[in-house]
């Protein structure tokens, strides 16, 4: 089994049949969210539905179907698999498992668009797979970046993945392909940046890393990492777009309040954290209000950063809490952001 998404595209590319198997629903307690999808292979596994025996079986179930007569196998289907005793998982909830078989069209289709996640991994829609539930109706396509039905779809699901809803009357099984990447600007890339970054890395953000010390930033490495050298950090802010979230971790207070105070300025930006103690908050607040913010600009800024009890100063420690409570805020925010969990009709 490989995670990679270029595993995926390789397997894709390769001659032969392939089915893609994803969780379309769920019921209780589940190894897997909706939306997690798998691709089976006669000889090649790419991603995980969960694991276990549900994954054992499942991949057991299309080789079996891939080694028999092509013609029987259904193209589209969803099987119920309860995780009791029969499945020797105890998880005790049940899946909802799609089978989609991927003919030669198709799978080039899905390797184009899990390649264009690949070369450009952020987009405020997404990109997304509609698939039919059964043979007997629907319609395979994918919605692009930025398209009106992708839109609709990250509008409906919020922080979920995908699942199935009723697009112009037809029951359609919907996943999301990319990682929904929620963007994050850090300002300062000294022990506690550097540290965060590691921790951020394999979690779904699109990392702007800014320090003005050239130094500093040679030699960082992250997944969905851009590093920008700025002689005016604060200037930066006017760059970030809307939603995005704002870490200050600079080696100079001047520095973290012209950052903060840019940052405070707009209304459209999600977390805004600054690192500091309480003194420092309150000496940043009465500097704030000096310099003409209100109640509700200063209201914005969060700082100490970090999950409550967690006191330790090490940088990695500081990093594994921070990365926490940015989690939380990310989620909260896809919540508030999510409109209706059914599509509506007229989107075609």
């Amino acid at each position: 089994m490989t995670l990679s998404l270029r595993d995926h595209i390789n397997l894709l590319s390769a001659p032969g049949p392939v089915m893609l198997v994803s969780v379309a629903a769920i019921r209780g307690s589940t190894p897997r969210e909706v939306g997690a999808f798998m691709l089976i292979a006669s000889d090649g596994l790419a991603g995980t539905i969960g694991g276990g025996n549900l994954e054992h079986q499942v991949t057991l179930r299309v080789r079996q179907c891939l080694a028999g007569d092509m013609t029987s196998i259904l193209t589209a289907e969803i099987v119920c698999f309860p995780l009791g005793p029969g499945l020797g998982q105890c998880c005790g909830g049940s899946v909802e498992v799609g089978f989609h078989l991927l003919d030669e069209t198709k799978k080039e289709a899905l390797r184009a668009a899990l390649a264009a996640v690949a070369d450009q991994p952020v987009s405020q829609s997404g990109r997304w797979l509609m698939m039919p539930v059964s043979t007997a109706v629907g319609a395979w396509q994918i919605a692009g970046a930025e398209s009106a039905q992708a839109a609709m779809l990250s509008g409906g699901f919020g922080t979920e993945r995908g699942g199935m809803v009723a697009i112009n009357g037809v029951k359609t099984l919907c996943l999301r392909l990319d990682d929904a990447l929620s963007p994050l600007w850090i300002f300062g890339a000294g022990h506690v940046g550097k540290a965060v970054v590691a921790a951020l890395s394999p979690l779904p953000f699109d990392i702007h890393l800014v320090d003005s010390r050239e130094d500093y930033l040679a030699g960082i490495e992250g997944k969905n990492l851009h590093i920008c050298q700025s002689d005016r950090p604060e200037l930066d802010v006017a760059d970030i777009p809307a939603g995005g979230h704002v870490l200050i971790l600079t080696h100079n207070h001047a520095l973290d309040f012209d950052i903060c105070r840019a940052a405070l300025m707009r209304d459209d930006l999600g977390f805004v954290g600054m690192i500091g103690s309480q003194t420092k908050r309150a000496r940043f607040i009465r500097r704030l209000s000096d310099r003409g913010l209100g109640p509700v600009e200063i209201g914005r800024l969060t700082c100490p950063i970090g999950i409550q009890g967690i006191t330790g100063k090490q940088p990695v420690v500081i990093a594994a809490s921070v990365a926490a409570q940015l989690l939380s805020v990310r989620e909260a925010q896809m919540a508030q952001n999510q409109t209706t969990k059914a599509a509506s009709d007229g989107v075609g």
